[in-house]
């Protein structure tokens, strides 16, 4: 099963907006596509979102032109040597996690679909058919989020995250909100609250803040401080009681190995556009299992394609958290295929990712070899 044509293609997702303290106001997603097509008429599929500067430093334009230089190295290549075909991957350009995971992802679904089985069998079998997923909250008025948590309570949610770093009376008022919003449920124990900054707090302001946020029992705070601060990381960890997780810290496997080193966190967030693709990602696992520090699959904010990639990839590893429900707000897209209930995101039986795609509702940005 050779590669004979691969396509990346652009296309933007409407959604219904979102706000937290590193991206600003998101109005729509901005997705790169790969086609990888195999001389068997296997076509493959990949996604990555374009407009995530403030994790990968990745624009649209930068992720399709990496892309497009990177997708002539695949033609005439075997997927049977699916891994030296990803280490020549690596090679060929330092960094660009974002075009890498594209590949890597469309490489694997066409591999998978070739050989008729889901792509979370093609990583080692599937752990889990549902994976119960995180609810985000984002920006907004006290009375808006409380009522977001609810309405996700009902939807079947048992993690509610709300974003934090508007300053500390707004954060104060929203989780108190939530708190009094879900009554004996948070506080029984049957929902869990965490609080994500993104970065927003300089460590002793994070340590301030967590202190006084005792009393809510949170159960853990997502980067509260700026991705390269390791020793800032370190620093809340022994100076809060609240769990701290890293997630724009946790690039990929050398940042997680030097993260578990440094004993900086309690947990890690991993993403496929962060970690570079499958590969690079179950090395992440790997470290984190082997140190005993328990992780989260997640993703961005992505269309259906990207949220299967990394629906498969959480229910092949042995995660304790998931956050992969990142479609959610998109109210149009040309995949279909994926399904949630009660909160938690069905693993598609496959093949591959078992999305469907509608090329029609593409736009090709460059075309290498067959079509």
């Amino acid at each position: 099963m050779r590669v004979v044509g691969v396509t990346i293609y652009r296309v933007d997702l409407p959604l219904v907006p979102f706000e937290h303290a590193s991206s600003g106001p998101v109005t729509a997603l901005q997705e790169v596509v790969a086609a990888v097509r195999t001389d068997g008429g296997i076509v493959g599929y990949g996604e990555v979102r374009g407009n995530c500067h403030y994790v990968t430093g990745d624009t649209p334009e930068r992720l399709a032109a990496v892309a497009s230089t990177l997708a002539p190295l695949l033609v005439g290549e075997s997927l049977e040597d699916l891994a030296l075909v990803l280490e020549r991957l690596d090679r060929a350009v330092v960094g660009n996690s974002g075009a890498k995971a594209l590949l890597d992802i469309a490489l694997h679904d066409a591999l998978a679909r070739g050989l008729g089985v889901s792509v979370a069998t093609l990583l080692g079998g599937r752990r889990r058919a549902r994976l119960p997923a995180n609810a985000n909250l984002y920006f907004a008025s006290p009375e808006d989020t409380a009522r977001q948590a609810q309405q996700a309570v009902r939807e079947g949610y048992r993690v509610v995250k709300v974003r934090v770093g508007l300053g500390l009376e707004r954060d104060e008022a929203r989780l108190e909100a939530v708190r009094e919003a879900l009554g004996r449920e948070a506080g029984g124990g049957e929902v869990t609250i965490a609080a994500d900054a993104n970065g927003a707090f300089q460590p002793k302001e994070a340590v301030r803040c967590l202190r006084r946020w005792e009393g809510y029992g949170l159960g853990w705070i997502e980067q509260p401080v700026p991705a390269k601060d390791f020793d800032g990381l370190r620093f809340v960890r022994e100076h809060a009681t609240t769990p701290v997780m890293a997630d724009e810290s946790a690039q990929g496997p050398r940042e997680v190995l030097e993260l578990v080193e440094r004993r900086a966190v309690d947990l890690l967030h991993f993403k496929l556009c962060k970690a570079g693709g499958f590969a690079p990602l179950r090395t992440m696992m790997a470290i984190a299992e082997a140190a005993g520090v328990p992780y989260m699959v997640g993703q961005m904010d992505e269309g259906m394609l990207a949220t299967a990639a990394a629906v498969h990839a959480g229910a092949a590893s042995r995660a304790r958290h998931f956050e992969v429900d990142g479609n959610k707000r998109v109210t149009a897209q040309p995949f279909a295929g994926l399904e949630m209930d009660g909160g938690a995101l069905v693993v598609p039986d496959g093949p591959g990712l078992g999305i469907a795609v509608d090329e029609t509702g593409l736009t090709p940005v460059a075309v290498f070899g067959d079509r």
